[in-house]
């Protein structure tokens, strides 16, 4: 068992796992399931905890994400042929050459562009998804009748927290968006430029221009489709495989690193085919420019969007930039999720031996 699942804890269930304990031993565990089930289910603490593991992640990936998102938005709703005759080749290919011109034509720092905003995303979205996950987690939700993680119950309650990260931080990710669009040379300008200026700025601007739901909370339909269905994936591939390895492996304290390594690429690599389309869906959706009533211009719905780029760009279009929506999400999924558990399992031991100290100094 996992320290974390020490929170399921109660006297029932110490009953049951020690049908011949005494009563002190029921009462010394009663009193630390409620000492642990107080602060783990803390959701300040389980948010920051997965801000922080997110964060982590996207001080690495936030280039790869640049480049991916202007693969995505190369050649948008042109035929392959007129792609080609306009620019002779694409300007980005692949995301470490991507990564490389917007270096070469705009700085180091266009590489780096919408990171402060991008952080304030995961602080969001990633923070509410996995924090709300663990406090389903804690409470024995995604668990079956037999104490065992269960990856229905995982998918189920990872796509709700991923839905609930992906409405409230959309305004950050229309803007991030944007922000990582610019291009300040129109040799290496893909998508539409909506103009660059701080972030604050471009909010305010949205938000008197097209208001809140219309403006801010514009395409939020496909963040939302996008993040919870990649966070059902995600964890409930991650509990699954980690469950399995935890089990299969003996000393599982010893092989804690390694069993979290191995979980987390698994699950990145089982999870990043399923989302690449969805990844270019949100990215075209977020991207487009809107009239004064926030309508999108080119796109007026998920379907609509799907239909546009089948009919112009063919099914290519639909995974456009899938080498770096891969290279992306696999890299994302273990960094978070290792960092996560790690960060998790400190945060547990501390707890524990505090709450050592208590009974120590009540027993003495």
């Amino acid at each position: 068992m996992r320290p974390s699942a020490l929170a399921n804890w109660n006297v029932g269930y110490a009953s049951r796992r020690w049908p011949n304990g005494d009563v002190w031993s029921g009462r010394l565990l009663a009193a630390g399931s409620a000492y642990l089930e107080e602060h783990t289910n803390e959701p300040v603490t389980n948010i920051a905890v997965g801000a922080i593991a997110a964060c982590s992640a996207s001080f690495v990936t936030h280039p790869i994400e640049v480049a991916k998102l202007r693969i995505q938005l190369q050649g948008e709703l042109q035929p392959a042929i007129a792609e080609r005759s306009a620019r002779g080749r694409p300007v980005y290919r692949n995301t470490l050459q991507s990564i490389y011109t917007i270096y070469r034509y705009d700085g180091i720092l266009a590489v780096y562009r919408g990171l402060l905003t991008n952080l304030g995303y995961q602080l969001l979205a990633n923070g509410l998804r996995l924090g709300i996950y663990q406090i389903s987690e804690d409470l024995g939700l995604t668990q079956d009748r037999h104490l065992e993680p269960s990856i229905f119950l995982s998918a189920i309650f990872g796509g709700v927290s991923g839905a609930i990260g992906a409405f409230v931080s959309s305004p950050l990710f229309l803007l991030k968006t944007h922000l990582q669009l610019h291009s300040s040379t129109a040799a290496i300008a893909v998508g539409y430029q909506h103009g660059y200026g701080s972030a604050h700025a471009e909010l305010v601007k949205i938000y008197k221009t097209q208001g809140v739901w219309r403006g801010l909370w514009r395409a939020t339909s496909s963040n939302v489709l996008r993040l919870s269905t990649g966070s059902a994936l995600q964890l409930s591939t991650f509990s699954g495989f980690k469950s399995f390895l935890d089990t299969a492996v003996e000393g599982r304290e010893r092989y804690f690193f390694i069993n979290t390594l191995m979980a987390a690429f698994l699950s990145g690599l089982a999870s990043a085919p399923f989302i690449a389309v969805l990844d270019v869906l949100r990215a075209r959706m977020y991207a487009q420019p809107s009239n004064p009533r926030g309508e999108g211009i080119y796109y007026s719905s998920i379907r609509d969007c799907v239909i546009k780029i089948k009919q112009t760009e063919g099914l290519r279009g639909l995974w456009r930039g899938v080498g770096g929506a891969f290279f992306y999400t696999m890299t994302s999924s273990v960094i978070t999720l290792v960092s996560w558990e790690e960060i998790k399992k400190e945060v547990d031991e501390d707890r524990q031996e505090s709450l050592y100290d208590i009974l120590d100094y009540g027993i003495h």
